[in-house]
């Protein structure tokens, strides 16, 4: 994410809600990675749909930043989370 000065901003997903950017590369978004699904499998099954629906929309909310471009990356197993054309 770039500044008006041309450098670059890191921050959380949760930070950037209300925020919009010229490109967003949102990292780590795997299958095993804490969050994005992988951690769900440990919670009791009444748990498991409101901590999928969280992840989900805070994913939404990052990718959702980009105005003109998003990369999604992750490293191994894509995260269950994105679209199966995002593979």
């Amino acid at each position: 994410m770039a500044s008006a000065g041309g450098s670059v901003q890191v921050m959380t997903m949760h930070r950037s809600k209300g925020m919009e950017f010229k490109r967003v590369v949102l990292f780590g978004v795997s299958g095993t990675e804490a969050g994005w699904g992988a951690g769900n499998d440990g919670l009791p099954e009444s748990e498991r749909a409101d901590a999928e629906l969280r992840e989900r929309s805070l994913l939404y909310v990052a990718a959702t930043r980009a105005r003109d471009e998003l990369a999604v990356l992750w490293t191994g197993e894509r995260s269950e989370l994105l679209p199966a054309s995002a593979g």
